[in-house]
């Protein structure tokens, strides 16, 4: 028959792993947060740019109207 110490030690050993697993994933998200506030405001000043250029005159782009240059040359894949 197994001892009462023997039951608190295994007891605290997964109780041990349980909280290093919590610390884990509480890590991992509060990373993702982080990382997607920076994109958030990445994104967000971009919008911001792009409506500053529409509605105010602002920085224009010298081949308007256009995603690619039209002077570029196209890729050669051999």
């Amino acid at each position: 028959m197994k001892s009462i110490r023997e039951t608190k030690a295994r007891r605290s050993q997964s109780g041990q792993s349980m909280v290093e697993y919590a610390i884990g994933i509480g890590a991992v998200a509060a990373l993702c947060m982080v990382a997607l506030g920076v994109l958030g405001h990445i994104c967000g000043d971009m919008i911001r740019n792009v409506q500053d250029a529409l509605n105010y005159n602002g920085q224009k782009a010298t081949h308007q109207g256009f995603t690619v240059n039209p002077s570029a040359t196209p890729w050669v894949l051999d």
